[in-house]
């Protein structure tokens, strides 16, 4: 009997072992699988600035006037949206300042300007969209705010 539950014992134990094994197999895949999908959204979202300094270069230098380049710029516009639709979809967007002031943590100050008619804090400009999945910052944004 003795020998019985010896037996019985490893087992228990190989069981344990390979359950261990298989837990830490699955947590590698899991992590693999997040970090995959970091780099193909943070690849989408240069897609998707490429998009947005097109568009700022069309209106800066006026092409926005001349209707072809108009066109293409609204074909930009839609290739825009579809990456951002595609984004949402595995729970990518972009951060939202609903009170236009620095959200610490999400943000990269470039630049302070000062402004007696404004709050300390508050958004000047975005310079460049932030991204965040869930609680998880994918890319912060990186903005200009006021310093008194």
């Amino acid at each position: 009997m003795n020998q019985s539950v010896s037996e019985l014992e490893k087992l228990i134990i190989q069981n344990l072992k390979s359950n261990n094994i298989l837990k830490n197999e699955i947590e590698s895949k899991e992590n693999e699988k997040h970090d995959l999908l970091k780099n193909i959204s943070l690849n989408i979202i240069d897609i998707i600035d490429s998009c947005e300094n097109i568009d700022e270069w069309v209106i800066d230098n006026e092409y926005n006037e001349v209707d072809e380049a108009r066109k293409t710029n609204s074909r930009y516009k839609t290739v825009q949206k579809k990456l951002l639709a595609l984004l949402l979809t595995q729970g990518v967007s972009k951060i939202e300042f609903p009170d236009n002031r620095l959200i610490v943590g999400l943000c990269e100050v470039v630049e302070t300007e000062t402004d007696i008619n404004r709050k300390n804090d508050d958004i000047i400009s975005i310079i460049r969209n932030g991204y965040i999945r869930g609680k998880e910052l994918i890319r912060p944004a990186q903005i200009i705010v006021v310093k008194n």
